[in-house]
C-alpha cells in the first residue's frame, strides 16, 4: 500500500471506503533539517484514507521527536512535535484552469486517470515543518541571569542586584511636574 522510503502511496491497493496505514520515514529522506534542533527519532504518519472511486481523501497525523538546547537555559530539551495534514487526490482529466487552482489551493491534487501512485511525502515533510517550534523550551526553566550568566531555575533570586546601578543614581533626581506640557 505504501513504500516507507519515498512515502509512495498505491492508489490501485486503496478499496472502497475507508483504508487506514501507518509510515516511519527518516528525517534525512524527508530532508528535514534545522539549525536550532535535530530530529531524534522517525517520522510517523498515520494515514486515514477514504475511497470513493477515483477521489481519495486523506487524513493524517504526523510525529516526531526533536532535540536541541533550551533557548532559555542552554540545556539539552526534547519535545514532540505533532502536526497533522489533509490532502484530496482525484483521478481524473482536468483543464489547465482546474489544474491550476489545485496547485494555489496545495491541498488538492489532480492526477491523469492512468496513475498508478501519489507520493505523499512532501505533504508528510510540510506538516511537519510548518509545526516546528521557533525554538525549543526547557519546561519550567527561567533562563539565565543577564548581569552574572547564573542559571535561574535552580535559585531564582540569584543575579538579582539589591541596590540599584549608581551610574543611574543621577537619574533619581530629575523631577518632573504634571503641569507641565511635554513637546
Amino acid at each position: 500500500m505504501a513504500d516507507s522510503f519515498h512515502a509512495l502511496l498505491t492508489l490501485d491497493d486503496l478499496e472502497e471506503g475507508q483504508n487506514v496505514f501507518s509510515l516511519e520515514l527518516r528525517s534525512e529522506d524527508l530532508e528535514l533539517k534545522d539549525e536550532f534542533f535535530t530530529f531524534h527519532s522517525l517520522v510517523k504518519a498515520e494515514v486515514e484514507v477514504r475511497r470513493s472511486m477515483d477521489n481519495f481523501n486523506l487524513e493524517g497525523v504526523v510525529s516526531c521527536k526533536i532535540a536541541g538546547d533550551c533557548y532559555r537555559c542552554l540545556k539539552a530539551a526534547e519535545q514532540a512535535v505533532k502536526a497533522r495534514f489533509h490532502l484530496s487526490v482525484q483521478r481524473r482529466q482536468a483543464s489547465p484552469e482546474e489544474l491550476e487552482s489545485a496547485e494555489e489551493d496545495g491541498y488538492i491534487e489532480i492526477v491523469d486517470p492512468g496513475t498508478r501512485q501519489v507520493d505523499i511525502g512532501e505533504y508528510i515533510r510540510e506538516a511537519i515543518i510548518l509545526d516546528l517550534p521557533m525554538r525549543l523550551p526547557t519546561p519550567n526553566a527561567e533562563g539565565n541571569c543577564p548581569q552574572c550568566g547564573e542559571d535561574l531555575t535552580e535559585d531564582p533570586n540569584k543575579g538579582k542586584q539589591e541596590e540599584p546601578d549608581p551610574r543611574w543614581a543621577a537619574l533619581g533626581k530629575i523631577e518632573f511636574s504634571s503641569s507641565e506640557e511635554s513637546t
